[in-house]
């Protein structure tokens, strides 16, 4: 069954099939879609308690400032995403997340994602394995920034984001969208803007790379994989154990 108007029940349908409560749920937790534009906050700062949103379509990211302007990017959200688990054990947010691009969110409070664990467990457990990903591709994109050349680490960035997207569409294509500038994506990677052109321009000049704002193809995908051992971990999701 297609759920064209929530890439979350999409993501969600590629790993088990709902029945028809658990479906009802999710619409019903979802609610009504609020829209955000580009830059703005994804919780609204007079609603302290809706500290949980889904990003019902565009991107987020969350940054991590230090002295000087100095910016890392945490973490990046697309539409089907779950923001907000890494603070349940804080009062307040940790780390500021925003709008990457336009786009609308379902924000949700604690006390919803605490009612749909009593209503219905399996779709919270799978609802908590689906956010465990996020915190899972970081430590591998961690990996790669400590441990990588810099034209590994950003390949492997790459292919992060392209393994990501195709969990959100039931449309195959080779290229897909990346709404990020090079600074930004240095400040995911660690590296300059500077470096990050540099490296670009370098994949396209030896035909492995094409990019067209802000769409990316990457030629040869499976050569990039067995080149840094790439595992797809959004492919990998099992929520058998919550079945």
């Amino acid at each position: 069954m297609k759920h064209s108007n929530s890439a979350f029940l999409t993501r969600l349908n590629r790993h088990v099939t709902l029945d028809a409560s658990e479906r009802d749920a999710m619409q019903r937790l979802e609610g009504q879609a609020e829209p955000r534009a580009k830059r703005d906050p994804v919780f609204a700062a007079d609603r302290p308690c809706d500290r949980i949103a889904i990003l019902r379509s565009g991107w987020a990211a969350s940054r991590v400032r230090s002295a000087g302007n100095q910016t890392t990017i945490t973490q990046i959200y697309m539409a089907g995403d779950l923001m907000g688990l890494s603070d349940l054990g804080f009062r307040l947010p940790q780390h500021e997340t925003t709008m990457q691009t336009d786009g609308t969110v379902n924000l949700l409070s604690r006390a919803d994602l605490c009612e749909l664990g009593q209503s219905h467990p399996r779709l919270f457990a799978m609802l908590l394995s689906q956010g465990s990903l996020d915190a899972t591709a970081m430590n591998d994109r961690l990996h790669a920034i400590t441990r990588f050349s810099a034209e590994d680490r950003l390949m492997h960035f790459l292919l992060a984001m392209k393994a990501k997207t195709e969990q959100t569409t039931e449309q195959t294509s080779d290229r897909f969208p990346l709404p990020f500038s090079q600074k930004e994506i240095g400040d995911a990677l660690g590296l300059t803007d500077i470096y990050v052109n540099r490296l670009l321009r370098g994949l396209q000049k030896a035909g492995q790379l094409v990019l067209s704002r802000p769409y990316i193809r990457i030629t040869d995908r499976a050569a990039w994989e067995t080149r840094l051992n790439f595992k797809d971990r959004y492919a990998c999701l099992d929520v058998n154990w919550a079945c």
